[in-house]
């Protein structure tokens, strides 16, 4: 099966990583309805600050379209004073059935 990989991560201001993930809530319940969105979480890692969505789209067009949404482009703009960095890596994978 061919998807679209998304590892979104966002290294929160000092104290604002509870304000993200408020905020993340709408963004993840209205993505996971997309047309396209095979599965969309938020994961904290153990021992570090940071945030990191995790999202596997059907198709490259199905991953544009969700940039162009309005929960997306309401996220990008709530959660734009929490945030000290981000970084976005987008992966075309197969999967390997073993």
């Amino acid at each position: 099966m061919d998807f679209i990989l998304v590892l979104a991560n966002i290294e929160p201001k000092e104290g604002c990583q509870d304000s993200i993930i408020e905020v993340s809530k709408e963004l993840i319940d209205e993505s996971l309805l997309e047309e396209g969105n095979i599965d969309y979480k938020l994961l904290t890692p153990i021992d570090e600050d940071t945030l990191t969505f995790v999202e596997k789209w059907e198709s490259l067009e199905a991953l544009k379209r969700h940039m162009g949404s309005p929960h997306f482009l309401n996220f990008s703009e709530e959660s734009g004073e929490f945030v000290k960095d981000m970084t976005i890596q987008v992966i075309g994978a197969d999967e390997l059935n073993l």
